[in-house]
């Protein structure tokens, strides 16, 4: 699975950046889903998700969010988690 970069957000502290994969299903075969990549500000990633969901416009609500809350990287998967369980209902 390789990621592009398609939309960047930044703060003070860091840069977050939507991301576009390619992944391969079983059942259905190829497809693309967005994720997320966090960078410090000075360009050294910190963390990253690429499987967050295959809604481009949801995920990338959530990235300007978590740039405009200045939300730490290290909460990303937490984050994207609750983000998950209430964009489809769990």
């Amino acid at each position: 699975m390789s990621s592009t970069g398609l939309f960047t957000y930044k703060n003070n502290d860091y840069n977050y950046e939507v991301t576009k994969s390619i992944i391969f299903i079983e059942e259905y075969g190829n497809a693309t889903v967005y994720g997320i990549s966090v960078y410090n500000a000075d360009g050294s990633e910190f963390n990253s998700i690429e499987d967050i969901s295959d809604d481009l416009d949801s995920v990338d609500r959530l990235c300007r969010l978590m740039c405009s809350e200045n939300a730490c990287p290290v909460h990303l998967i937490d984050i994207a988690e609750d983000f998950i369980n209430e964009l489809y209902g769990l």
